[in-house]
């Protein structure tokens, strides 16, 4: 591991020297962290990392907006329930993450009340950060759904009133004439989650080069300027009889070796030894836990691959997520080291 971590900074190195890298040419990019949790409350070590690694912008998860069958409309989803100060010098952007399906549904008179709604709803959980300035939006959409989805952004800009980011898939940068470029100011290029789920040896969904470099050749003439978030997060998989049975977000890998009711059964695996319930999933004896886990190098690595393809400009280079928990695995020269790749 110190061996790849190694040739990974050097990589990093001449990858910043490269006068044909664009996205390496003017000063550092802004430093920030995505915060997942519906309590705002920091930790100390989470402060601690903040002001060691320089980070000025924490994008917040604000709420998220779902389709009700029952009652045939948008919906508030879970979200920020309680929140105090942010740290001072520190920026908090709101996101609002939107279903797909809610575009999918929602008809097209009812934009106007939905864009309202969202920000009246977005001002309310944010208080106590202060006013935003700047609001994201992570959407998933389609071309079946751009019309929609542009739509009511721009709904959303006229009512809030400022600057507005959209996050950017991998697909959905490689296939614009498809997909539409969101009307807004800013678009977050969401690198992570791009592998395909499997029980197979050796296959990732976090984070998998291969897939990557796929994707990559058109983003430096993306039309919008582009930050970028990388992973530093792990999961776990569900199998059974050699399929993906669900996706264990909430299990830290961490946590496998001291529960009584798994063992090892080879590199980040754990077989479940007896029926029992895991943070609400149940687990039966004989399913499988595929660990999938990103450490320091790996995100050196994804941010050395991404770094050259960016558009050139000022960028902000956010990681997901702040947690104490990610934190255990990316010491201050780690965070260093992974900012530093990307300007």
């Amino acid at each position: 591991m110190r061996l790849r971590l190694t040739l990974l900074i050097a990589l990093v190195g001449a990858i910043a020297s490269c006068k044909a890298a664009p996205a390496q040419d003017g000063p550092g990019a802004r430093r920030a962290f995505y915060y997942w949790r519906t309590t705002f409350a920091l930790s100390a070590a989470e402060r601690t990392a903040l002001t060691e690694a320089h980070v000025t912008t924490l994008y917040v998860r604000a709420f998220d907006l779902g389709w009700s069958a029952i009652e045939g409309r948008a919906e508030v989803l879970g979200g920020l329930t309680s929140a105090e100060a942010a740290p001072a010098g520190v920026d908090v952007v709101p996101v609002v993450y939107i279903k797909n399906e809610v575009f999918q549904k929602l008809a097209t008179a009812k934009l106007p009340e939905l864009a309202q709604t969202t920000w009246t709803g977005v001002q309310a959980r944010m208080r106590a950060l202060g006013a935003p300035r700047e609001l994201q939006l992570d959407c998933d959409w389609t071309p079946s759904t751009r019309d929609a989805y542009f739509a009511f952004l721009r709904q959303l800009r006229a009512v809030a009133g400022v600057p507005l980011s959209a996050t950017i898939r991998l697909h959905q940068a490689k296939f614009r004439e498809k997909t539409g470029v969101p009307p807004v100011e800013r678009g977050m290029l969401m690198f992570y989650n791009m592998g395909t789920f499997s029980a197979a040896e050796g296959k990732r969904a976090i984070f998998d080069a291969p897939t990557a470099s796929q994707y990559l050749e058109r983003l430096p003439t993306y039309p919008l300027p582009l930050d970028v978030a990388l992973p530093i997060y792990s999961w776990s998989v569900q199998l059974r009889d050699d399929r993906v049975e669900a996706l264990l977000q909430a299990v830290d890998p961490d946590e496998l070796p001291k529960l009584d009711f798994v063992e090892a059964a080879g590199d980040d695996r754990f077989r479940v030894t007896r029926s029992a319930f895991l943070h609400g999933t149940m687990l039966r004896e004989g399913d499988m836990l595929k660990i999938e886990r990103m450490g320091p190098a790996d995100t050196l690595e994804a941010a050395a691959l991404v770094a050259p393809r960016l558009p050139p400009g000022s960028r902000t280079v956010s990681l997901f997520d702040l947690s104490e928990r990610n934190l255990t695995r990316y010491g201050t020269d780690d965070l260093e080291h992974i900012f530093g790749a990307l300007r």
